[in-house]
């Protein structure tokens, strides 16, 4: 088989040992392989030998290595299940190991107050239908109880989000839907939609079934609709229903969007999310990303709380209000913005921005 390593599609120079293993539901292991993913291996072959009577089984592949102190990323770790939080396992679906069929999907397994939370995605190499980084560490942190896990910094900053109240929540751009579903799990009195391009919703429902069992109340309080932000001709729903918090994780990687995405943003506060927060987590990849911020400045919006970290190639969290970082580390971006306009003023708030 053929693994990808990525971290969705910036360089995180790095290693890590492997173990790759081929399950059977009722045989247990059946073989195993160690690997050594280092920065230079995008991609990894790995061969596993099958037995002659394998009918069923599944791959998977998580990382092994020396255990991090308790007091580095404890929610993350917490989250992931695993001592090395900065890399997250792997499993297929089950297959018969002597066909050559694709694999089309791939299940990622955290934990939410000691029940697993699994999350489908795509396989293969690609940008779209994957769970990113932001998402996972947002999750986490949203679903760390308790909350004195958190890094103090942080513990201040989701106080900070409204999260903890919300009883209605809006997801932008949700891809696979990972934060969408960890918080609807995690607060089932709140009514959660997470939102995205039409081709997004097979993955997010499959998502929301999965996650049903051990989450009962996911089928009455999540739904998902359809949301794209270049279409002018906005949904009625964003018009009349009413949200208190919006949510977003690595929104701001292509520059492209930014205006779209402003506007959406723009259109919601004006109307069904007058009032609402927003609160947006992002790993740094380029510095263009600082330019959505400008744009949003620039329209009346108010950035109420901006707290940045850094993570290593171990998983520690460092707080780095600078946003200035060591080699191996990347900067994650923790914001919260709203906005007192109306519809009335906020053509004049336009012509003057507000600098934060």
């Amino acid at each position: 088989m053929i693994l990808t390593i990525t971290t969705d599609f910036s360089t995180f120079a790095g290693y890590a040992e492997l173990a790759v293993q081929l399950i059977s539901p009722t045989k247990g292991i059946l073989s195993e392989q160690r690997t050594l993913w280092t920065d230079t291996s995008r991609e990894l072959k790995v061969d596993i030998p099958i037995a002659e009577d394998s009918k069923e089984a599944k791959v998977v592949v998580f990382p092994i290595g020396p255990i991090i102190p308790k007091t580095s990323t404890p929610f993350l770790s917490k989250f992931v299940c695993r001592p090395l939080p900065h890399i997250v396992g792997v499993e297929s679906p089950r297959f018969a190991p002597k066909t050559a069929a694709r694999i089309d999907s791939v299940y990622r397994e955290f934990v939410i107050d000691g029940f697993p939370f699994r999350i489908a995605e795509q396989s293969g190499e690609t940008i779209i239908r994957h769970v990113w980084d932001a998402g996972i560490i947002l999750s986490a942190a949203a679903t760390c109880n308790p909350v004195s896990l958190l890094p103090d910094e942080l513990q201040t900053f989701m106080q900070m989000t409204g999260i903890y109240g919300a009883t209605k929540i809006l997801e932008m751009g949700t891809g696979v839907g990972v934060l969408g579903i960890s918080l609807a799990a995690q607060f089932p009195e709140a009514k959660v939609v997470v939102t995205d391009l039409e081709d997004a919703e097979p993955f997010v429902r499959e998502n929301i079934s999965i996650n049903s069992p051990n989450f009962p109340h996911l089928r009455e309080n999540i739904s998902f609709r359809t949301l794209d932000w270049g279409d002018r001709r906005f949904p009625d729903w964003t018009l009349n229903e009413t949200f208190d918090l919006i949510v977003m994780a690595d929104v701001t990687y292509n520059t492209s969007t930014f205006v779209a995405l402003a506007d959406t943003l723009e259109h919601l506060l004006k109307h069904g999310a007058t009032g609402a927060q927003v609160v947006c987590c992002g790993k740094r990849r380029h510095e263009e990303e600082e330019e959505f911020w400008r744009i949003v400045l620039g329209r009346g919006f108010l950035v109420h709380q901006r707290t940045m970290f850094t993570m290593d190639l171990n998983g520690i969290f460092r707080h780095c209000q600078d946003g200035m970082k060591k080699d191996g580390e990347q900067v994650i971006d923790f914001i919260i913005m709203n906005t007192s306009l109306t519809s009335n003023n906020w053509a004049a708030a336009k012509a003057t921005p507000t600098i934060c």
